[in-house]
């Protein structure tokens, strides 16, 4: 799994070719442009991005968006994760594809490690923005979750370059996000 994954953001980031070309290679996308009615277009040109860039290409919430596109990766949002659909169970089935799912409590998160994903993205871990009304883990509670998870856990929501070093020594596997990569 790479140490960070970009979520693409339709509001924030229209266009998320360009955040994409400034990533790491090795690191992963998340293709979450969910209403947008080009969405097979403009996923098409960030799998290219991707794969120009060396980075894993994963779509979130559409098995057959990520089958059409031979994506890398299927990530499901947490409403997807606790249903264990059976596209979800089919696509974990593929061999050398990754599945991931969102988690925002330890119900959630044990629904990911009953799907058998490779990695669950917990969030949000600091107060953020783009969740306003949602109560942010804070770091020992990230951690105490993580650390009874038996699959890998990313950190996800509110981190920045001045936060992001409480989660050295967390058992985090890598960090997740849209604005702040």
């Amino acid at each position: 799994m790479p140490p960070m994954l970009y979520m693409t953001d339709e509001v924030r980031a229209p266009n998320p070719i360009p955040n994409i070309n400034n990533l790491t290679p090795g690191s992963g996308v998340i293709f979450r442009h969910y209403d947008v009615k080009s969405r097979l277009e403009l996923g098409l040109k960030v799998k290219r991005a991707c794969r120009k860039k060396g980075c894993l290409f994963i779509v979130g919430g559409d098995t057959s968006l990520a089958v059409k596109l031979d994506a890398d990766g299927l990530h499901l949002p947490e409403y997807l994760a606790l249903k264990r659909s059976l596209k979800a169970r089919l696509w974990r089935q593929r061999p050398n594809k990754i599945l991931t799912a969102a988690a925002h409590c330890q119900k959630s998160l044990m629904a990911s490690m009953a799907l058998h994903v490779d990695a669950a993205v917990l969030s949000p871990v600091f107060l953020t923005d783009s969740h306003l009304n949602q109560t942010n883990l804070g770091i020992s509670k990230f951690q105490k979750l993580a650390d009874h998870a038996k699959i890998g856990v990313y950190a996800l929501g509110g981190i920045n370059n001045k936060n992001a070093i409480q989660l050295i020594n967390s058992p985090a596997i890598g960090i997740a996000g849209n604005s702040a990569i």
